[in-house]
């Protein structure tokens, strides 16, 4: 049984995700790089590197992916469910789960400026 949190190796150009696709997974890059792409404007958004976060969509119910991720170069991505995260969350006590959801909402409206 998978925790919701698993880590996964890329290869360069392997695609994570395609606009339009149903989101369910947020990433963290453990090592490596994530262009993130607008293949309709053909632009690349954003160069991803270790630490960054990507695919906050998939926290947010019903999220759809706004824009195609493709690794460069080898890739370990932490890959986190959406329901996997929810469920470390209803272990926790406190303000945790409040605190989370509006620095996603955050993040979120804060990509969608950049598009």
């Amino acid at each position: 049984m998978s925790s919701g949190f698993n880590p996964v190796t890329y290869h360069d150009g392997d695609i994570l995700f395609e606009a339009g696709d149903s989101a369910e997974k947020f990433y963290v890059i453990q090592t490596g790089q994530v262009k993130i792409i607008d293949r309709t404007r053909n632009v690349q958004l954003a160069l991803l590197s270790a630490g960054a976060s990507f695919g906050e969509q998939s926290l947010i119910s019903g999220g759809v992916r706004s824009a195609a991720a493709q690794a460069v170069g080898d890739t370990n991505c932490l890959e986190i469910t959406a329901q996997g995260l929810r469920d470390m969350l209803a272990k926790e006590q406190g303000i945790a789960t409040a605190v989370l959801e509006a620095l996603l909402l955050q993040l979120y409206m804060h990509n969608a400026m950049k598009l």
